[in-house]
């Protein structure tokens, strides 16, 4: 029996592929670091000149890959959610493609593979990973019946910390939650049983990596205002009350003088 035309194809297509050899995929970079709202790019370069039918860039997030561009001299170039009006393609040659990020977030940060469909190899990818130093941090606060609840939050890289300028005896309790791309997350929560004694005082929190500090103050409102203001209005209301009583009790009594006066 004579060997088919797909086993002869299939035949050719292997020696090619042992006589050339398989290309590799350099990276610019193997890990870039830039500051939050810089312009990151990234590359990835094939060492041999290949036929590339399509780019794909993908990130790796949570163990799973997410695609977040793709180019291709047939279907174009597309940039996928949420990365649209973020970042965009910088060079559209097939074999040596790279992404840029405008303004690089703390959201950014993590490993990125490149991907290239090349005939008759298949898939070959590379990866880099980016890194963005960045803080960002938030505070809020609750007073109920005298109890103040102050929660400190800080997202970052480096690692940040938190810290209050006054304790007033208290103890703070600190949570840490380290991000599979690198971030470090931290929520300090102070609780004060007696706010009153912090009312005519500023509390702070106090974030900071090896890069930057933050100071957020906390302008604890006096609640004596409000029972004030409170008690104001319980006043009137009750003054409205006490006016309705004194004219119900009037109309009764000019009804009764009329009744009993008329015999």
């Amino acid at each position: 029996m004579l060997p088919s035309k797909m086993t002869f194809q299939a035949l050719f297509l292997s020696l090619f592929c042992v006589v050339l050899g398989e290309p590799n995929v350099i990276t610019q970079t193997e890990h870039m670091k830039v500051n939050e709202g810089d312009a990151a790019t990234l590359r990835c370069t094939l060492t041999e000149p290949s036929d590339v039918l399509q780019v794909t860039w993908q990130k790796d997030s949570e163990k799973k890959y997410t695609n977040i561009a793709t180019y291709s001299t047939m279907l174009g170039l597309k940039i996928h959610d949420p990365y649209q009006d973020r970042m965009n393609f910088t060079s559209l040659v097939l074999n040596d493609t790279s992404i840029t990020f405008w303004a690089a977030s703390l959201d950014d940060t993590g490993c990125y593979i490149c991907l290239f469909n090349v005939f008759p190899y298949g898939s070959i990818s590379g990866r880099t990973c980016l890194s963005v130093f960045g803080l960002s941090v938030s505070v809020h606060y609750n007073i109920s019946r005298g109890h103040l609840i102050a929660i400190c939050n800080a997202v970052g890289f480096p690692e940040p910390t938190i810290s209050w300028n006054n304790l007033f005896n208290y103890t703070p309790t600190q949570e840490k939650v380290r991000h599979t791309n690198g971030l470090m997350s931290i929520t300090s929560k102070l609780e004060i049983s007696d706010s009153q004694s912090i009312s005519k005082q500023d509390l702070t929190c106090r974030v900071s990596n090896k890069n930057e500090e933050m100071e957020l103050p906390i302008k604890i409102k006096n609640e004596e205002g409000f029972s004030f203001l409170g008690l104001m209005i319980a006043l009137g209301i009750l003054l409205v009350i006490l006016v309705l009583i004194l004219i119900t009790l009037s109309w009764r009594k000019r009804i009764c003088k009329r009744t009993y006066g008329g015999y």
